[in-house]
């Protein structure tokens, strides 16, 4: 059978699944894996059924007394197709598979054919015909019904599908398929026999796990992948599936036997209005199972947005957010006509610092200069680090006198800093700043450009220094 493992081609992205993703995706796993003991399982089903003609055991052929039995060729089809799902291409490739898919259309085909056509080519093909015969003629029933014939003729075409990799289509005749026996059941629970009619419990039975091992061997794609998806769509739909068949089966079930036992009508209204109800639970299960996962989804989102535009160390804004916003408030001074400010600061020396008391001083150093620079200005000012010493500072509605005094003041909130193991052994941390604002210029960059240039004239002048353009 098909390797569990989920390849290139059927990875979302596109890429190689790596170790835990293969792991999430369990359920197509053991999908894949269940397919051959089931469909060995079902072929073990024809062999009885087989058995109890060869040893006249009626038993094994007709579960219910009186019930309709599971003719010979029904049974053949059976184990032509469970060995075909059980040995697939595990030996000999895909050849099993179109063997025994090609027998079992042969067989169920000539059914179909005879009742399309009233021909009898189906009864040339069926083992033990006499025995068949002889219980029909006793008015027993005895023949591969068109619903198993239909049955069974689905499932084949699946099997034949799937083995030239046509996955979708096989999937597709497997859910087909799959109707059947679940509307046979439900006549057996209901006691209803024109549900059921010629499908005897045991071809029942085994249809549905040809069906379903049939489905389990194309959980790699389509809509079977979809349903055992370890995300959040796969969990709603399972859990949907689950109460949608159970529900209104033991819902049915109920009004049904209320209606045996008494003549009262009042019970289908019980069944519509319950049926109602749970649909609606059903919704609301399912909404409340998708927000939770979207309020997850939500806290990631801004989890991952947050670390984008954040400084990791000193919890600043990052070089990309202050564009962001600091573009955004450009535009807004040359509407409303208005003039903005700009301070680029650098620490002095930094790289002494580094050299000096390590990477660990370094960064002390850079998170209690930036909390000063924080605390220091308007909440609608726009603080960054910008650079591995660089901050800036985006003053709005400020001309380039108050951005200079603005500047000062920093300058020496940051000098008068304490930093044990640094101050008091090798001095006060210094920066230098430079400051520009808007007027006649066209953008940001070419804002912080004269910044730019206003904090180097600062450093060749001596540093620990407020230079404007």
């Amino acid at each position: 059978m098909e390797t569990p493992a989920l390849t290139a081609s059927e990875n979302n992205s596109g890429q190689q699944p790596n170790h835990s993703e293969k792991h999430a995706w369990i359920l197509v796993k053991y999908a894949l894996a269940v397919s051959p003991p089931i469909g060995g399982l079902s072929a073990l089903f024809g062999f009885v059924v087989l058995a109890g003609y060869f040893g006249s055991l009626e038993a094994l052929y007709r579960p219910i007394s009186g019930g309709p039995a599971t003719n010979p060729l029904t049974a053949t089809a059976i184990i032509f197709v469970g060995l075909g799902l059980a040995i697939g291409q595990i030996r000999f490739g895909l050849w099993p598979q179109r063997f025994a898919s090609l027998a079992a259309l042969i067989f169920t085909g000539s059914r179909l054919l005879d009742a399309m056509a009233g021909s009898s080519i189906s009864t040339t093909l069926t083992p033990f015909h006499d025995i068949v015969l002889s219980e029909i003629t006793a008015g027993k029933s005895n023949a591969m019904g068109v619903n198993s014939a239909t049955m069974l003729f689905l499932i084949s075409l699946s099997l034949a599908l799937h083995s030239y990799r046509l996955i979708i289509a096989a999937q597709f005749f497997g859910f087909l398929a799959l109707a059947a026996p679940l509307v046979s059941f439900t006549g057996y629970a209901y006691g209803f026999k024109s549900f059921y009619g010629q499908m005897s419990l045991i071809t029942a039975t085994a249809g549905f796990f040809l069906s379903f091992s049939a489905l389990s061997i194309t959980a790699r794609r389509g809509a079977l992948r979809a349903v055992l998806s370890p995300y959040i769509g796969g969990k709603i739909a399972r859990i949907q599936i689950t109460l949608g068949l159970f529900v209104p089966f033991a819902l049915g079930f109920l009004v049904v036997k209320a209606l045996l036992e008494t003549s009262a009508g009042n019970p289908f209204g019980v069944f519509v209005v319950g049926v109602s109800w749970f649909i609606i639970i059903l919704v609301c299960i399912s909404a409340i199972i998708q927000e939770r996962a979207d309020q997850r989804r939500r806290r990631a989102e801004r989890k991952l947005a947050f670390s984008a535009t954040t400084d990791p160390l000193t919890h600043l804004p990052n070089r990309r957010k202050f564009f962001e916003d600091g573009g955004r408030e450009f535009k807004r001074i040359e509407r409303n006509q208005t003039v903005l400010s700009v301070l680029m600061i650098d620490i002095d020396f930094f790289k002494k610092v580094n050299d000096t008391a390590g990477h660990a001083m370094g960064d002390n150093i850079l998170i209690e200069v930036g909390k000063t620079l924080s605390q220091s200005i308007r909440a609608i000012d726009l603080i960054a680090r910008i650079g591995g010493e660089e901050f800036v500072i985006l003053l709005s509605d400020t001309d380039i006198e108050i951005a200079e005094r603005i500047g000062e003041k920093l300058r020496t909130e940051i000098e008068d800093l304490e930093i044990e193991g640094w101050t008091d052994i090798y001095g006060p941390i210094t920066v230098s700043i430079g400051c520009a604002n808007s007027t006649d210029k066209a953008t940001l960059d070419e804002m912080l450009s004269y910044a730019d240039k206003a904090l180097y004239k600062a450093k060749e002048m001596g540093r620990n220094r407020v230079v404007s353009t």
